[in-house]
């Protein structure tokens, strides 16, 4: 799946996700951090931390549209991203330390009674070492991966990123 049109006035958030300490863990903070030195304005709003919290909850509320964008070891996962929707969903867990995009959701549509159209940006990660540079091929991803969320910002094909 590419990543979402947005229509014009749509709110979106892009939240990053990871760990800046640990290598390729960090690419959802790092795709916010580039996509922050960019000066986007108008209706986008950035943020990372190192998990969600049902504090998110309030912040997913205020946007129409919200792309969660982490790190995946998942052998399924195309570089240089995969997206795909996320539907809000109760979950129970022994603790509220780390939360599912899911469940946040699910948070954002009983306490504030709306919830974004949600998408989970996964980025193919490599190395965990306690450091804070991407692995090669991580970088050149998330290089790609900036690249197709500025187009989407720009309304073009995300496909078309990089081909003027």
């Amino acid at each position: 799946m590419t990543l979402p049109r947005l229509d014009p006035g749509e709110r979106l958030l892009i939240y990053g996700i990871g760990n800046p300490g640990r290598q390729d863990d960090a690419l959802g903070v790092r795709l916010v951090e580039c996509l922050a030195t960019m000066g986007l304005t108008g209706n986008v709003t950035l943020d990372a931390n190192y998990q969600l919290a049902p504090e998110d909850a309030l912040l997913f509320s205020e946007h129409d549209v919200a792309i969660v964008a982490d790190a995946t070891v998942a052998a399924e996962a195309a570089a240089p991203y995969d997206v795909h929707p996320v539907e809000p969903r109760a979950t129970t867990a022994f603790t509220s330390h780390a939360l599912g995009i899911g469940t946040v959701l699910e948070l954002s549509a009983r306490l504030y009674g709306r919830t974004p159209r949600t998408y989970a940006l996964a980025m193919p990660a490599y190395a965990f070492d306690v450091n804070a540079d991407l692995s090669p091929v991580a970088a050149r991803n998330l290089a790609s991966t900036v690249d197709a969320v500025v187009a989407m910002l720009v309304d073009r094909s995300p496909d078309d990123a990089g081909r003027d």
